[in-house]
């Protein structure tokens, strides 16, 4: 599942196999193995990719999403949550989300089930 994460938070950003790895400095197939299971990244990897995509290592690694304990950080979080909802929002001015879908959607962004 850290492929499929990898892979998703690539997408999110616009980047491709090869602007990550350029960014990583790694190359372009040891992202896609990261992304296809094939092969895990080392640890500093895993932190280098939390600060990169602006998430964290748990959240990489396991999925999950911990909460805030502060009110700066909530908030943080919340704007970051917001910035990409506008942004996908925006890939489909012509045809409006449903709200079942803007539910899936902030569910995903969210990292809830």
């Amino acid at each position: 599942m850290l492929g499929a994460r990898i892979a998703a938070l690539r997408r999110r950003e616009g980047w491709s196999q090869q602007g990550l790895a350029q960014r990583l400095d790694v190359s372009p197939s040891a992202v896609g193995m990261y992304e296809q299971g094939r092969r895990e990244p080392p640890l500093e990897l895993v932190v280098r990719l939390s600060e990169l995509f602006g998430v964290t290592t748990d959240y990489l690694l396991k999925g999950s999403v911990r909460a805030p304990e502060d009110a700066a950080a909530a908030a943080q979080s919340f704007e970051t949550v917001l910035t990409d909802a506008r942004r996908l929002v925006s890939r489909r001015p012509e045809q409006p989300f449903t709200a079942q879908e803007l539910e899936l959607l902030l569910t995903a962004l969210v990292g809830e089930e």
